[in-house]
């Protein structure tokens, strides 16, 4: 019978830390609700692999390191058999390092040196809690909380998150991805003893200066109040690059701070709700994999010029719609990885009939169905940076019509197909 176990931990950095999500940092002022690595450990008496969910921007490829170091020493998991991955929340702490101005002593080093063993605790509180149990995979569906944000104007020119209810606005270019995949564990839909969520949404959804989850805070806590105080949650962002919860399309309506966060999150959670109670089909065994494949990913050119241009057009006013400054802003990232390639890394995790398939950066939700309709498994879940935070990953057609995420992005035109080849190639070899 296979064996699940849950984790969590509080990863909540100190009051006055910078937060990251925005063209210029926040010194954070309060906390409205804490920052979690959530762990998900599987033993299936052959292989343990193990997700862990982090409340954060994304996640480095040191802190991934270190944390799967710590992970192998204290409980014997491999490195090929782990995926950690942020939601991508707004607001939590700076990540990464930035040429941008303001950003120069942003990073709370003190903090980010302790959160491998952060991230490491609620691995090892879930290997703790491992227990016997039954699993079963299902899909929801919601299409009203997830809109692409890409927008074609009569202009001709496609722009990020324009100007709400602007006459201007054709519609969006791209479509969305409304599964909520889920993967139970527990004896009956009555009974059940945690859950990993993947939906493909931009967690986006707050602003300000307040430290938040955003609304997986409130997806948990909704899933909690119906399913028990202790049901173990980890939510995996989905190939959410060119998604987000607010339909441009309209006027905007006059909410409250933190009304977005909490409207997405009780829809979410009550999907995922709804589909649980449909499971008649909980199975005593599951057989898990994973497999692990390090690959490369052209970067965009640039040379001493180009970089010289770059740094003058950052300190240019700001914004999406700006297309030098947002190419600078590629080129400078760019720069930070390496020249002409990055090499990175892309790990696919099996438990049963579902996969996990981690993406590192911001995957385009095109390039993500793609997978999943070429998945050798029927429930597929793009897990969203997982393992690196490389920025922006689009499709071809993107970098054509360009705009906001392809004109910022480090990567060049075809990286994310590179991704999806590989992508499809790993999961078949773990089915």
């Amino acid at each position: 019978m296979i064996k699940a176990g849950f984790g969590s931990v509080d990863i909540t950095p100190p009051l006055g830390c910078a937060l990251q999500g925005y063209f210029r940092p926040r010194k954070s002022e309060s906390i409205h609700d804490p920052l979690l690595a959530n762990a998900m450990v599987i033993d299936d008496g052959k292989k343990r692999i193990c997700l862990i969910s982090c409340d954060l921007i994304g996640v480095t490829r040191k802190v991934v390191n270190e944390t799967r170091k710590l992970l192998k020493e204290r409980v014997s998991i491999p490195e090929d058999n782990v995926i950690i991955c942020g939601t991508h929340t707004h607001t939590g702490p700076v990540m990464m390092k930035t040429e941008l101005p303001g950003w120069e002593n942003a990073m709370d080093e003190r903090w980010l040196s302790i959160l491998p063993y952060q991230i490491c605790s609620s691995a090892i509180q879930a290997v703790s809690a491992l227990t016997s149990t039954k699993v079963a995979w299902i899909k929801g569906r919601e299409e009203n909380i997830s809109f692409n944000r890409r927008y074609m104007m009569k202009d001709g020119t496609i722009k990020t998150n324009p100007e709400r209810g602007h006459p201007d606005i054709v519609g969006p270019v791209g479509p969305i991805d409304p599964d909520v995949g889920i993967v139970a564990f527990g004896e009956e839909f009555t009974d059940i003893r945690g859950i990993a969520v993947n939906f493909a949404l931009h967690l986006d959804n707050i602003g300000g200066n307040n430290i938040s989850a955003d609304l997986t805070d409130v997806l948990r806590k909704t899933v909690r109040k119906s399913l028990g105080k202790d049901t173990g949650v980890v939510y995996t962002s989905g190939a959410m690059g060119d998604i987000n919860s607010m339909n441009f399309m309209k006027k905007p309506k006059e909410r409250r701070y933190f009304d977005i966060a909490e409207r997405t999150g009780r829809i979410l959670g009550a999907e995922v709700i709804k589909a649980i109670s449909r499971i008649d089909n909980f199975q005593q065994e599951a057989e898990t994999g994973s497999a692990r494949m390090q690959i490369k990913l052209p970067l965009k050119k640039y040379d001493e010029s180009s970089l010289e241009k770059a740094r003058k057009n950052i300190f240019q006013s700001p914004g999406l719609h700006n297309l030098e400054y947002l190419s600078g802003l590629g080129i400078l990232k760019a720069a930070q990885l390496g020249k002409e390639e990055v090499e990175t890394e892309i790990t696919a995790l099996r438990i049963g009939e579902a996969a996990f398939i981690s993406i590192p950066g911001e995957y385009f939700v095109e390039l993500g169905l793609h997978i999943k309709k070429n998945s050798p498994f029927p429930f597929t879940f793009i897990t969203e940076l997982g393992l690196d935070c490389l920025g922006y990953i689009a499709h071809r057609q993107a970098y054509e019509q360009q705009g906001y995420e392809p004109v910022s992005s480090p990567i060049a035109c075809g990286g994310g197909e590179i991704i999806a080849e590989k992508a499809i190639n790993l999961l078949e070899s773990i089915r």
